[in-house]
């Protein structure tokens, strides 16, 4: 299905309409699409309704080529409209890496929309100065990089040492889907939502006090930090840090997060 929000229609995939189980939200992230998640969409079926959405700018989410549109203001506007005609409940949300920062902006504003959350390999925002002004640049650098030469971009980010425990399928249908991929909306994605210019909104997601599921690879040293210090802050909050994983948990260990999000999801929903 399509839905307008803001000049922007999402295509949003509900693959299952079970009213007796929760509805479970699933955000991918940066340069995926909802097509990542479909090897994990059978089994998730057996505990809830999985839901895929294509974020602004990725896959088949039709997108002016406008990086205000990507502003965390505007996202978290787009996706409640979105979420507020559909009207599914309970919902609960999944956010990997940029979808995870698009999830920490909408529990921030938004928490009672969700019955909780699971985030994986994510940060709910950059809290230095250096550190902010620092990833601006590089995302800076990176939008030029995909703007000039998005084949040789493609080729360097696969590279990343983040990716390295992917399993070699995965890997491969990761790359096809970042090859489908408009440059202009990848560049206007870091542009309006890099980590950098995104807000700081770590105190309002620990004061939220939503159900939150963090999960992070073991091999994956900085993610596994970074979730450590929001499990620490946030009282309702508990991290899985899966062995041999790295920034992917979700198909580097596909089995182990499969019982982390069914576990979580079964300690606050019962059926009846």
């Amino acid at each position: 299905m399509q839905l307008y929000a803001d000049s922007v229609f999402y295509n949003i995939t509900l693959h299952q309409a079970d009213r007796n189980l929760p509805y479970l939200l699933m955000f991918h992230g940066f340069m995926g699409s909802r097509e990542v998640f479909k090897p994990l969409i059978d089994d998730l079926a057996g505990f809830c309704n999985p839901m895929t959405i294509d974020l602004i700018g990725h896959g088949k989410t039709e997108t002016p080529d406008n990086p205000e549109l990507f502003h965390a203001e505007r996202q978290v506007q787009q996706l409640k409209s979105v979420l507020d005609r559909l009207q599914f409940k309970p919902l609960y949300l999944f956010g990997y890496s940029m979808g995870g920062r698009v999830a920490f902006q909408l529990i921030a504003r938004h928490p009672g929309l969700f019955a909780g959350a699971i985030i994986e390999s994510s940060h709910c925002g950059i809290s230095s100065k250096t550190d902010r002004m620092n990833r601006i640049e590089a995302d800076k650098q990176r939008a030029i990089q995909i703007e000039n030469n998005f084949t040789d971009f493609l080729q360097k980010w696969q590279q990343l040492p983040l990716f390295a425990h992917t399993p070699f399928e995965s890997r491969q249908r990761y790359d096809e889907i970042m090859k489908t991929q408009k440059p202009e909306l990848m560049s206007a994605s870091l542009k309006g939502f890099g980590a950098g210019v995104m807000p700081n909104v770590c105190q309002k997601v620990y004061s939220s006090r939503l159900p939150l599921q963090l999960i992070a690879g073991s091999q994956d040293k900085k993610y596994a930090e970074i979730m450590e210090q929001i499990s620490v802050n946030h009282t309702n909050a508990k991290l899985a840090v899966v062995k041999n994983a790295g920034h992917r948990v979700h198909t580097d260990s596909p089995e182990e997060w499969i019982r982390i999000v069914r576990d979580f999801i079964y300690s606050y929903f019962s059926l009846s």
